[in-house]
């Protein structure tokens, strides 16, 4: 099973961490343009999104040996999974905190049946890329706690801010707008979304020495 998981890692499509990125936006564009999803099963995920993020990275800091012993840095993991806990579920409280506007016209449940199956392929994406381009390519062995856990919190930091924007200024618009307004506003938050995905992985990869 190894042995298949490696020859995957290795090949140029499976193996390249831009798939990560396009699996979460292809995710996304099937609701919208097939589904004809309004804003609040995007926000949803967004919020799914953000704990998944911060699970990974909590995953990362334990298996993260710094190039030592497994054993050598766990007095940095244990401080840096309390930190990342504490800040994860400030993140997780501010992310709801500024975008559950979306849900004040009333609760729509258009395109919430397929959420389920969406949010399913979003973790199996995060998974594949953890394991691909944490483990399978052995870089957990060079990984820093502190760097793995504030790498997830600038990301989200910055889709975060993003998301401030969203609420202050799209959001009380699109309310009671057309389905056409509707459809272009999610698109707008499915596209920022990718391209801070995007710039996520740019960083990483000269950074990291990941393949582009």
């Amino acid at each position: 099973m190894y042995a298949i998981l490696n020859r995957l890692q290795q090949l140029p499509v499976i193996g390249n961490p831009n798939l990560w990125a396009a699996g979460n936006l292809l995710i996304l564009l099937y609701g919208v343009l097939l589904k004809g999803w309004n804003l609040q099963p995007i926000v949803f995920i967004f919020w799914i999104e953000v704990i998944i993020n911060i699970a990974i990275a909590l995953v990362r800091v334990i298996f993260a040996h710094d190039k030592q012993p497994f054993l050598a840095t766990l007095p940095s993991k244990v401080g840096a999974l309390l930190f990342g806990g504490v800040m994860g579920i400030a993140f997780i409280m501010l992310t709801v905190t500024f975008s559950i506007g979306v849900f004040e016209g009333g609760f729509k449940s258009e395109g919430f049946e397929q959420v389920p199956w969406q949010v399913r392929l979003l973790v199996l994406n995060y998974l594949l890329a953890l394991l691909l381009h944490y483990f399978l390519n052995k870089r957990y062995l060079i990984a820093n706690p502190a760097e793995e856990l504030m790498g997830t919190f600038m990301y989200l930091l910055i889709l975060l801010a993003l998301l401030m924007v969203l609420t202050q200024f799209l959001i009380p618009k699109v309310t009671g707008s057309s389905n056409n307004i509707a459809l272009l506003t999610g698109m707008a938050v499915v596209v920022v979304k990718f391209m801070v995905d995007r710039l996520k992985l740019t960083l990483q990869q000269k950074t990291q020495n990941l393949p582009g």
